[in-house]
């Protein structure tokens, strides 16, 4: 039977999934340092390293571990789409920045946020991340002609001013009231640093997202979702998907090396979810790279509320997911990991089956 489901329908991360975007490391590059790398490298003798082209050897093996995520997406009964090919070995100049190289299209989820039957476009803080839009125009092209809504957020310039000149990550490091890394400016953010459940949607103002992209968000959705801005323990905080993670209705995964350091928990136990904290990686024990932390174990996707893909050398992970019930593929993926993220990260899920919802009673519907 056809799904009735419009062609874009998503709400959460946990509804059953009919369609997805997988990544693509293809002509992948690795970008030069940039004003929005300032908090991974606060000492200035850190920052003289130049964009290079990714080695082929590494693009084969991080594509065959992308081909397989998407081989058993597909045989969990998704549809899978790809982005465009595109080189990202090239240089990109505006009135008010340049940058020699830009990234990739590994992770769609720093792109595209999906709430119910509308795709925005992220208005990114990073510059080599300024095109990164365009190996998905094509499909977003097609979905708003399917009848899916379709928004790009303001463009920002990226001019210095939008970067927080003498950032330091001393003294306690991040911290979005006190210690930004980007100022408010322009609107800013990357759609990976919000959480989706339902009415309710978690940001966390990061290195890469201020409040001024949150407040842009917030008016453009309307009053029929609610915001809620949320603060981590963390030096250098970026995307919110390894720090806290709702798995399904009623049970949030969080980072015991992150605690909030706001009401957030209470909420969630106030609303009768039971909060968890995820144990340690295995991480350090096999594949260690910058570009994502050691909690990179907790960036896992949903395929529905029962099912669950995770990295396969993550045994501990994988054991305390089956422990609540869930039904764990574990796969490789730390090949993809340099290039900035797993699971969760490299994919958008564009169609799930469910409708909007109110998981929070004592907000009201």
């Amino acid at each position: 039977m056809l799904s009735t489901t419009p062609v874009v329908n998503s709400y959460n991360g946990w509804d059953p999934l009919e369609e997805v975007i997988v990544g693509s490391v293809a002509n992948g590059a690795r970008p030069g340092f940039e004003p929005a790398l300032r908090p991974y490298f606060p000492d200035p003798a850190d920052r003289e390293f130049g964009a290079v082209r990714r080695g082929e050897d590494e693009l084969e093996v991080a594509q065959e571990q992308l081909e397989t995520l998407a081989e058993v997406l597909r045989q969990e009964g998704a549809v899978v789409r790809r982005p465009a090919p595109m080189d990202f070995f090239t240089e990109v100049r505006t009135p008010t920045f340049q940058v020699r190289s830009q990234n990739s299209s590994t992770c769609p989820r720093d792109v595209l946020l999906v709430v119910g039957d509308e795709i925005i476009e992220a208005p990114m803080a990073m510059r080599s991340r300024f095109f990164e839009y365009l190996p998905y125009r094509s499909l977003v092209t097609e979905y708003f002609n399917a009848g899916a809504r379709w928004a790009a957020a303001p463009k920002p310039s990226m001019s210095d001013e939008m970067y927080v000149g003498d950032f330091s990550a001393e003294g306690g490091g991040f911290d979005a009231d006190t210690n930004p890394a980007l100022s408010d400016a322009e609107p800013c953010f990357d759609a990976a640093s919000f959480a989706r459940c339902g009415r309710d949607i978690f940001f966390q103002p990061d290195i890469v997202t201020n409040d001024f992209g949150a407040r842009w968000l917030a008016r453009h959705l309307g009053r029929e979702y609610r915001l809620h801005r949320v603060r981590f323990a963390d030096a250098h905080p970026q995307h919110i998907d390894a720090t806290m993670v709702p798995l399904r209705p009623g049970l949030v995964m969080m980072n015991p090396d992150r605690p909030p350091v706001d009401g957030t928990i209470a909420l969630f136990e106030e609303n009768n979810w039971k909060v968890v904290m995820a144990p340690p990686s295995v991480r350090g024990n096999f594949l260690r790279t910058a570009e994502v932390s050691n909690w990179i174990s907790m960036n896992v996707f949903n395929v529905n509320e029962d099912t669950i893909i995770c990295e396969e050398r993550e045994k501990p992970m994988i054991e305390f997911l089956k422990s609540f019930g869930f039904r764990v593929i574990a796969i490789p993926f730390a090949n993809v990991y340099p290039f900035g993220g797993s699971f969760h990260c490299c994919t958008v899920d564009i169609r799930r089956t469910g409708t909007l919802q109110s998981y929070f009673s004592n907000l009201g519907g």
